[in-house]
């Protein structure tokens, strides 16, 4: 290797290094795009299947016990609380992921 090191090769080297470690913008991804929709639909359908898991199990414990509508109201009311709870767990637990992605914008991260 020369110790003649060329200084134009040199400021050119620095500026490329300079420009690859400068902070990128971070351009939106097309997940990103629907965010809100995604989780909208996914809190839909969290409801919907415990409701329809309720209704489900009540249907079978009538037709086994031959008390027709008894038990399917029971558990369809279960089920829809059960799905209003998920619901709510996923709900909060996507605030707080918003919480700490709004945090971290405001910190420069």
């Amino acid at each position: 290797m020369s110790d003649n090191l060329d200084p134009e090769k040199l400021a050119q080297l620095g500026d490329k290094i300079a420009a690859a470690s400068a902070p990128k913008e971070r351009k939106a991804h097309k997940s990103e795009k629907f965010t809100g929709a995604s989780q909208a639909w996914q809190m839909v359908i969290e409801l919907t299947v415990g409701m329809g898991i309720g209704v489900l199990i009540g249907f079978g414990l009538d037709y086994l016990t031959g008390l027709q509508p008894l038990f399917t109201v029971i558990f369809s009311l279960l089920g829809f609380g059960a799905g209003v709870r998920v619901m709510m767990q996923t709900a909060k637990a996507q605030q707080e992921a918003n919480e700490a992605r709004a945090l971290r914008q405001k910190n420069g991260e």
